[in-house]
This record gives C-alpha cells, structure tokens and sequence, in this order.
C-alpha cells in the first residue's frame, strides 16, 4: 500500500519540477508584436512576415484602420530591439512602395491578379502569400531603385 501512496506524491511532485522548470523563452515574433503594440498604439492587426537583415529586422503587418500593408524596421541594438520607423506600404488592392531608408526595400502588390513572378533589377522578388487578399512581393537592394526596375512575369 505504501507503494501507491508514494506514487500518489510523486507523480504530481515530478509534473510540478517538469511544469516550473520550463523556461519562459519569449520568442521573436512575441517581441515584434510587443514593440508594434507600442508604437501603432494598439493599431496593428496582424504581422504578415518579417526578414531579418544585418541590423534591422523588416516587419510587414497590417493595421485596424487602413487596408494596405505597413512596412516596420526594428534596429537590434546590441541584442536589444528597438522600433525604429513604420511605413505605410501599398494598398491591398495594388501598389508599389519604395523605401530608401534605414535599408533599401520594395513591396509589390501587382495590379494584376495574375502575376506569377515579380523581378526588382533583375532579381527576383521573394512573394509572400498571407491569404487570398494579401498576396506581395519583397525585394531588397544595395542600390536606389524605381518603378521602372520592376518586371512582372505572368
């Protein structure tokens, strides 16, 4: 009988060391959405994706208010995140938005549903499909570009 007594205690005893001995790792997307509640004010609907490069992390979400895609960069500052500029990007029903600054980005949402691949100075643009309504094309460059370096391929 005392075996089963023991074992009434040591069950639960070693699912409470398992239970609080887990870490509590706050993930990078936790992070982002934090610093994006922060600074849109509780605005932001949903993040979309986001690209880390050199010292930013490029965040792509959207807000309650509109219906286009925002553009965020989060500086990584000596392993601590730091908003440092939104962006409106291009509405959902279209468009092109080039950022030159803190890194060179372009965000596509082509006009024409139809479109399979997008090329950015003869690149091609890494595409995003979130859902039916928020399907885009990212590209980064080390140099300035403008509508006329983007090429739709159907």
């Amino acid at each position: 009988m005392s075996r089963i007594t023991s074992a009434y205690f040591a069950y639960p005893l070693v699912l409470l060391i398992l239970l609080l001995g887990c870490s509590q790792e706050v993930s990078l997307e936790d992070k982002i959405v934090e610093l994006l509640e922060e600074s849109e004010d509780r605005n932001y609907g949903t993040v979309i994706d986001y690209d880390i490069k050199g010292d930013y992390i490029v965040v792509v979400y959207t807000r309650k208010s509109d219906e286009q895609l925002n553009i965020g960069f989060i500086k990584n500052n000596k392993g601590k995140l730091e908003w440092e500029i939104g962006i409106g990007g291009p509405e959902l029903t279209g468009g092109h938005v080039y950022i030159s600054e803190p890194l060179i980005v372009n965000v596509i949402i082509p006009f024409d549903p139809d479109i399979n691949y997008v090329k950015v100075s003869g690149e091609y643009a890494k595409q995003i499909k979130h859902s039916k309504a928020i399907n885009y094309w990212i590209a980064y460059s080390n140099k300035p570009t403008s509508s006329f370096d983007v090429e739709y391929i159907k």
